[in-house]
């Protein structure tokens, strides 16, 4: 793959300048290609351009266990693409709560960074801040299961009985200081499988997902918009719909 195959695929499928782009990515199609997350980070900031931003998770599921966040150490659990993204000169991350950051470059970076809410995915979270800006959701390789993030919004907004609140303390180590925290986290009870494709489904369904392929990886990419419109009414009918039975 070339960079300008990846560039034209990427305006196939929406992504354009001045756009928020909230990225998951999986490389495993690219494994032949020289410097593959760097190929696609560098198409990435030339689709959306100086007036656009870029949007990755960093997770930190870790924080869960050990109760330690350091903003510019921990590496980001969410990929090789997402890891690379981190260390950027101009990247900005989130620690507000720390076992869901995300990392931002762009014109909106600072301001997305800023965010803090008591929970990963309410209101006043970074994900329900794309959800407000109808930012658009590019997966790059990835499945709707393991890239989108923004079902767990769903769960959220609509209390799901299979998941409960789990209150998470520890250390944030922000610019030299350490801060001591707690978030609520909303964990699945035990005994409990998911799988979100059913989602996709529809929102597939509705005509909101554009898709092409490049070589072996294949490029989707819907807004937050229409991820709204036709997902929110239908799952609060369908609170139970990715437990598998």
């Amino acid at each position: 793959m070339t960079s300008a195959q990846l560039v034209s695929a990427l305006r196939t499928v929406g992504v354009a300048p001045g756009q928020t782009v909230y990225v998951a990515a999986g490389l495993a199609g690219l494994a032949t290609t020289a410097d593959p997350a760097r190929l696609v980070l560098e198409a990435l900031r030339t689709v959306v351009g100086p007036s656009g931003t870029l949007v990755m998770p960093s997770f930190h599921p870790g924080f869960r266990y050990q109760g330690v966040f350091d903003v510019t150490g921990t590496p980001s659990r969410s990929g090789i693409l997402s890891e690379l993204f981190r260390t950027g000169p101009d990247t900005r991350r989130t620690w507000a709560p720390p076992f869901n950051p995300v990392c931002a470059e762009g014109l909106d970076a600072a301001a997305i960074a800023g965010i803090s809410s008591p929970t990963a995915f309410g209101p006043g979270s970074v994900f329900d801040h794309l959800v407000e800006i109808g930012a658009t959701v590019l997966l790059l390789g990835s499945s709707f299961h393991d890239g989108v993030a923004h079902v767990h919004w769903l769960e959220e907004r609509h209390d799901v009985p299979y998941r409960t609140w789990q209150e998470v303390s520890g250390e944030v180590r922000l610019a030299g200081e350490v801060l001591t925290r707690s978030w609520q986290c909303h964990v699945r009870r035990p005994g409990v499988d998911l799988h979100a494709g059913v989602v996709g489904e529809v929102l597939e369904s509705a005509g909101a997902i554009r898709r092409t392929d490049v070589g072996l990886t294949r490029i989707s990419a819907f807004t937050l918009d229409h991820f709204k419109e036709v997902l929110d009414p239908w799952f609060a009918r369908n609170r139970e719909c990715m437990v598998l039975h």
